[in-house]
């Protein structure tokens, strides 16, 4: 499940680069359905970044400051509801400037 999540977001952000407008809708009916299952995803892009955030991989491209920002987002972050609560089932791999 997880690599079909991936592949659904990455098929987003491709067409959202292309303007291939036209997946739109189709796009958010199958997060609508994996959100039926339970699963959603976060895009963390633009998001501030610290050394304490345990919900992404980073890879910096400078040295470490406080106005460290996601810039690329390589794989979400997935979560997965469950009755116990709402668990981290991939952290995303980002980029950080």
């Amino acid at each position: 499940m997880i690599e079909i999540l991936n592949q659904v977001f990455e098929i987003e952000q491709k067409s959202e680069r292309e303007n291939f407008n036209n997946f739109k809708r189709n796009i958010r009916r199958i997060y609508h359905e994996l959100d039926e299952l339970g699963y959603y995803l976060k895009n963390p892009l633009g998001e501030r970044y610290t050394e304490e955030r345990t919900d992404v991989n980073a890879s910096l491209e400078n040295d470490i400051h406080s106005e460290m920002k996601i810039t690329k987002v390589l794989k979400p972050i997935i979560y997965k509801r469950e009755e116990d609560g709402v668990f981290i089932v991939q952290k995303g791999i980002v980029i950080v400037t």
